[in-house]
């Protein structure tokens, strides 16, 4: 994780408004070589060195800006058109996870949902059955009387009198 965080540090606000131009273009085009399907070297070279001039116009503070803060920055001000590759770079910054935990733990949920007595369990039940024991927490809180009697008013077959 420290060497994703390392590659993608230069696009603080921090750094952008401090480091030379020459050490962007290396460190650009670095980044371009591990994302080659999504990044354009030049084309993400040439939108930092005009964002960096542009955004402290416009952004307080950009010095102590995040990645976070500055693609922020760019969809507030719909700048996502001028600045396209520059997005996409946050956006894959930001979406890394941290870690893959979360992700484990819901596929061990589903495995010990999804066992042999239930191998015909339907999708949406299963589905449903897995949210309920990812989110146990949450389901520790709700007042199972009240859910039965909103599922009992709503299937009611009684006519009123």
């Amino acid at each position: 994780m420290s060497q994703i965080a390392s590659d993608f540090n230069f696009l603080s606000g921090n750094l952008l408004s401090t480091i030379e131009s020459e050490k962007i273009k290396l460190w650009v085009n670095d980044l371009a070589l591990k994302y080659d399907q999504d990044l354009n070297a030049a084309e993400l070279y040439s939108e930092i060195e005009n964002f960096k001039y542009q955004a402290p116009l416009l952004m307080t503070k950009f010095e102590n800006a995040t990645q976070l803060d500055i693609l922020k920055h760019i969809h507030q001000y719909s700048l996502k058109d001028l600045y396209p590759n520059l997005e996409v770079a946050l956006r894959i910054f930001l979406t890394i996870p941290v870690t893959t935990a979360s992700c484990e733990r819901s596929f061990s949920r589903l495995k010990i949902i999804k066992n042999y007595p239930r191998s015909t369990i339907s999708q949406n039940r299963l589905t449903g059955m897995a949210i309920l024991s990812i989110e146990k927490d949450i389901v520790k809180t709700i007042s199972f009387d009240d859910v039965i009697d909103q599922f009992a008013s709503i299937k009611s077959r009684k006519v009123p009198l």
